[in-house]
């Protein structure tokens, strides 16, 4: 995976973090950093 790949996954994870921060008022703040953690670890094993 291209550096510009990893930033546009990044990106795309960050994205999906903050919209589920806003729209999703019933999720625990510990959920939402475990279920982003590991969508990082995914992208990072793949580099």
């Amino acid at each position: 995976m291209t550096t510009a790949e990893l930033q546009v996954e990044f990106k795309r994870i960050l994205e999906y973090g903050y919209h589920q921060g806003k729209e999703n008022d019933s999720i625990k703040t510990a959920d939402l950093i475990e279920e982003l953690s590991e969508q990082l670890k995914k992208l990072l094993d793949k580099k």
